[in-house]
């Protein structure tokens, strides 16, 4: 999926999916991280309803069975579906998606995975921007910069740039939005 192969990235998760019924019939659904990464790829084909559909059964899962790191990256799902039924729908009520984007942040800062914080950030700072609190946006954007640069996640640092020139677009300056665009 994320080296751009969406059509075989699907039918792959589907059947992992399927193993994972065969071996755990009482989970039926992809689950974790491998849940978490099916979710990114229906989100990326907008499918926000399905992962919301998903995301709370395997967040009841998470809460009953595994630990901090799946809660917040169901409570991630669930946050970044929410956001894009709100830019979708156009009723302007980001509540949901703020509520559970910060308890995304808040679950993996607990969880102690720094490796998987920026996705929070990232994904909350979106939010921000649309939402047009810019300062907290750059907040987001600047935590999640900074670990990634600092642990060698070069992904995290690219998308960190990309969400820099959307913030800069969105306060106006197409100039920044280059410096980012080009950084990326």
């Amino acid at each position: 999926h994320q080296a751009g192969n969406g059509d075989e990235a699907a039918a792959l998760f589907r059947e992992a999916e399927e193993m994972q019924k065969a071996w755990q019939p009482e989970f039926p659904l992809l689950y974790s991280l491998q849940g978490y990464r099916y979710c990114d790829l229906l989100l990326g084909r907008g499918e926000h309803r399905e992962v919301e559909r998903r995301a709370a059964q395997t967040l009841v899962w998470a809460k009953q069975y595994l630990g901090l790191l799946d809660i917040a990256l169901d409570h991630l799902s669930l946050g970044r579906a929410r956001l894009l039924r709100a830019e979708r729908e156009g009723k302007g009520d980001f509540g949901p998606a703020a509520r559970e984007l910060d308890a995304a942040v808040d679950g993996l800062r607990q969880s102690g995975q720094q490796d998987d914080l920026p996705r929070g950030l990232l994904a909350r700072a979106d939010l921000h921007r649309i939402t047009n609190d810019l300062p907290a946006a750059r907040r987001d954007l600047d935590e999640a910069l900074a670990l990634a640069t600092r642990s060698g996640m070069r992904l995290f640092e690219t998308d960190a740039h990309l969400g820099y020139a959307r913030l800069a677009l969105a306060a106006r300056d197409p100039a920044a939005a280059r410096e980012h665009l080009d950084e990326a």
